[in-house]
């Protein structure tokens, strides 16, 4: 067995250098993660005493990511990637709360990893449903908490059309109730502090306790990196496991997983402070760019439109005047394009790797699917 074989064994599946996934959260790893990250590889720091100069890295890069989130006691850990950070963030809740204390006051479009926390901790999630601008109904979260509240989670970059809850009114429902607000900014993270008058989502805000974010995504860092952003230590420190056995010496854990790549942690630490402020903004610049370009390019395609106004760079294609979405999907799915599928629109994700070029390839498929499904109508 030899490289040349698995790669050819594996050449089906899609690449980010192919220019055909237009609906996935991540993108291409920016090469100098890349070089960073192989340099690191063997490196395990859920084993902190053997590699005290990652930890310390690491402790840098939150603060880093704490401060440009308007903390500057940010406390946290490079996790495996936003799922981890979500079930650690109501984990913390859970085991600062008041006994009996098990529900979660959330969005109906909150991201799977909450169901997953839920069941994992014994919480129950109330999902509240959300408004004509698709984001949580603030009134509905005032009505939804009962004595057995625990947290509210807000969304910033949903998952599937990117926008903001309106987590300001949430921060201030949190703080009259003393309950617990953490942030899902896996995807807004690393996109609404370099967009101008962009969305109040980050501790500026009193109430918000924790903020997931993900470098894997718009951080342009590799695959599996994810972080969890405590307002301060000792919210950080209410899920501390300790470990005794370890060949560096007794250390405190809190994360989910044992070992953790030290790797992911200097990859993240490399790409951010190479882009810094003026490369992360001129990524989302360019992407922004790019979505208000294709959305001026579907309103000109006859019975398509877009689900809602973006706030980031995604955007929900739908349909009208009786065409179908599904059938759209499978049609461009039959020509090779990668795409998010919705209930009653399709998700297109406007990451780093998706150019121009491939998007007006893309709009030739999707103006030929249109025009033959109107001929056939």
């Amino acid at each position: 067995m030899n490289i040349s074989r698995l790669k050819k064994r594996l050449s089906g599946d899609h690449d980010f250098k192919g220019h055909t996934i237009l609906g996935s959260m991540c993108t291409e790893p920016h090469k100098m993660a890349v070089k960073t990250y192989k340099r690191f590889l063997s490196t395990n720091v859920g084993d902190p005493g053997l590699f005290p100069k990652l930890i310390q890295l690491e402790t840098e890069y939150i603060a880093s990511l704490g401060r440009l989130l308007s903390n500057d006691s940010a406390v946290g850990s490079v996790v495996s990637g936003g799922s981890e950070a979500n079930i650690l963030a109501l984990w913390s809740a859970r085991n600062r709360s008041e006994k009996g204390k098990r529900e979660v006051i959330i969005s109906e479009t909150c991201h799977f990893s909450f169901d997953k926390a839920a069941d994992l901790l014994g919480l129950q999630l109330i999902k509240i449903p959300v408004g004509n601008d698709y984001k949580i109904r603030v009134d509905l979260v005032e009505k939804a908490i009962t004595d057995k509240s625990l947290a509210i989670v807000g969304i910033a970059g949903t998952t599937g059309l990117g926008v903001c809850d309106p987590i300001e009114e949430l921060s201030k429902i949190a703080v009259k109730n003393n309950l617990y607000l953490h942030v899902d900014a896996a995807f807004g993270g690393f996109v609404f502090p370099f967009i101008d008058n962009s969305p109040k989502f980050d501790f500026s805000l009193d109430g918000v306790m924790s903020i997931t974010v993900d470098p894997h995504k718009m951080g342009r860092a590799v695959i599996q990196s994810g972080c969890i952003i405590y307002r301060n230590r000792e919210i950080a420190e209410s899920i501390n496991i300790d470990v005794t056995y370890l060949s560096g010496g007794r250390a405190k854990n809190r994360s989910v997983l044992g070992t953790r790549s030290g790797a992911s942690i200097a990859a993240s630490w490399m790409v951010y402070n190479y882009l810094g402020y003026k490369g992360y903004k001129k990524n989302i610049d360019r992407s922004m760019k790019l979505t208000y370009w294709f959305i001026d390019e579907i309103k000109k395609i006859d019975g398509l439109g877009v689900k809602v106004q973006p706030e980031s760079n995604i955007v929900g294609l739908c349909a009208s005047k009786g065409l179908d979405i599904k059938e759209i999907l499978f049609k461009i799915r039959e020509r090779g394009w990668a795409v998010s599928e919705w209930p009653d629109y399709i998700r297109i994700t406007f990451m780093p790797h998706v150019t121009k070029r491939s998007l007006k390839k893309f709009l030739v498929d999707l103006r030929s699917i249109v025009q033959s499904l109107h001929g056939n109508s």
